[in-house]
């Protein structure tokens, strides 16, 4: 009898474990850069739902190793000749979790486009739901933080987490604080949800002021490279002209982060 109760209860601490692991994993979702634009996938229960560029994907479900479900698009904005306004979508993953292979078909459609919506992943290849003291959690990439620069002194900025100018863009906030001259140079932009790493808008350096682009990740989370652009032209009122084709003149920078704490603006 004893030995009965020990079989059974290993058995049933070997399903709790499988069952654990399983769990664990979910796939699916994050966010996927598209040939739709950015396709960001959440699991509700034991379904999927998901948005995507004017539109949303319900009834998602896994089925013999696929995300199936329907999609419908805003009718404010004009139709898409392939995906129209609603239909089905059928996505199927990679062995290595990273892309998927995507067919839809649209309400009046009898047959799977031939368009494919394929995606490949953002955010890693795996998506822990539940964290525990041996299990790794997920966080999206932030630029939040205190960085030391080759040749532009401390760079602080803070993601501030909001949208920009009602767009799915984040917007950010920063400062180059310019060592020994007392000078700074204020930057404002956002990053894409779908490229969290990557930063870019405008500058103001005194009377100056121009475009920049900065991306952190190489080689690590840690260090950034990228480049500042100064216009060469500029209105009567001093404002720059953004049609310019050429900067008068770019100024290359590099940054490893030092803190990951909010850092506070107003001081060097």
């Amino acid at each position: 009898m004893k030995n009965s109760i020990k079989i059974l209860a290993t058995v049933g601490l070997v399903f709790l474990l499988s069952f654990s692991t399983y769990a664990q994993t979910d796939y699916w979702s994050g966010a996927w850069n598209t040939k739709f634009g950015k396709v960001t996938i959440s699991k509700n229960g034991d379904g999927y739902t998901g948005t995507f560029r004017y539109g949303k994907l319900t009834e998602g479900r896994e089925q013999d190793g696929m995300l199936i479900g329907r999609y419908n698009r805003s009718t404010r904005v004009p139709i898409n000749r392939s995906l129209g306004n609603k239909g089905e979508f059928r996505f199927i993953l990679s062995a290595d979790k990273t892309k998927f292979d995507g067919y839809h078909k649209s309400e009046t459609d009898t047959k799977w486009g031939s368009e494919n919506w394929n995606g490949e992943k953002v955010w890693g290849t795996v998506m822990p739901v539940i964290v525990s003291n041996n299990i790794p959690s997920v966080t999206t990439p932030t630029w939040t933080g205190t960085w030391e620069t080759d040749n532009l002194g401390r760079f602080k900025i803070w993601d501030t987490g909001a949208k920009y100018n009602n767009t799915t863009a984040t917007r950010i906030e920063g400062k180059f604080f310019i060592k020994g001259s007392g000078e700074f140079i204020d930057i404002e932009g956002y990053h894409r949800d779908y490229s969290p790493k990557e930063i870019e808008g405008g500058f103001k350096h005194g009377t100056r002021g121009g475009n920049y682009v900065i991306k952190y990740g190489n080689p690590t989370n840690d260090d950034f490279t990228g480049y500042l652009d100064y216009p060469a032209v500029y209105r009567n009122s001093g404002q720059l002209i953004n049609q310019l084709v050429k900067p008068a003149k770019r100024v290359y920078v590099k940054g490893k982060r030092t803190s990951s704490a909010k850092p506070n603006m107003n001081t060097y």
